[in-house]
Formats: C-alpha cells, sequence, structure tokens
C-alpha cells in the first residue's frame, strides 16, 4: 500500500497544481471517485465538478504558488495521511502548511479531511 498511496498522493498534488482545466479534471476523475468529498476549514466540496471549483478557487487566490509532499506519505488500510505546502516558487517558506487525511475506495479518494496548519493573514 505504501508505494501505491505515495503514487496516489502524488498525483492529488499535481491536480492541485494542474492549471490546465482539462488536464486537471482529468487528474481530478483520475484520483477522486465520483461522490468524493473534499472538506477543510474553509470549504466543504462534494464531487468532481466541486472539488475541480475548489482547486481553481484557490490557485486564483494564490497565483503561481505550488504545491509540494512535505514529507512521506502514511498509510494503512484505505486510510492514507501527508502533509503539503503550499509555497511561490524559489520561496525559502512556505506560505501554507497544510495536514490532508484521506480515505479510499476501490483505490481512489473517496473523502478527504485537511487541516490548516499555517495560513497567511490576509487583509
Amino acid at each position: 500500500m505504501t508505494t501505491h498511496a505515495y503514487a496516489l498522493a502524488e498525483r492529488y498534488i499535481a491536480s492541485w497544481n494542474e492549471t490546465d482545466a482539462l488536464r486537471r479534471r482529468n487528474l481530478i476523475e483520475d484520483v477522486y471517485n465520483e461522490h468524493a468529498r473534499y472538506t477543510d476549514p474553509m470549504v466543504d466540496a462534494k464531487g468532481w465538478e466541486a472539488i475541480d471549483a475548489t482547486v481553481a478557487a484557490v490557485q486564483n487566490m494564490f497565483p503561481g504558488h505550488r504545491f509540494a509532499l512535505a514529507g512521506d506519505v502514511d498509510a494503512h488500510h484505505d486510510t492514507l495521511r501527508f502533509q503539503w505546502h503550499l509555497a511561490a516558487p524559489g520561496a525559502d517558506e512556505p506560505l501554507v502548511i497544510g495536514f490532508d487525511v484521506a480515505s479510499l475506495q476501490d483505490g481512489r479518494i473517496g473523502q478527504v479531511f485537511g487541516f490548516l496548519d499555517k495560513v497567511p493573514q490576509m487583509a
């Protein structure tokens, strides 16, 4: 499961970085099951379309920034967890740090519980 979990987490992060709408949607449909749910303190998105809209909104909020896995992906049974960073290219420190826990259904993500450990001060 560990190799599969890491590969799935990498594709998940790639979907958050993909700015081409068609390629992003294809990644989302590959990573999540059709009725998946993504929740964090600021959003509760259900289904491919809502998840896609959420990713697009985050990209609009932080143009040019990139997500990256921050460390190992931990997995057991049908659950994985990992930390990620969002940073501008070349930045010394990430702007946002998060921690996600995902439950899998038939090899794809069915639910993501997102936690935000570091967020920028918004004016």
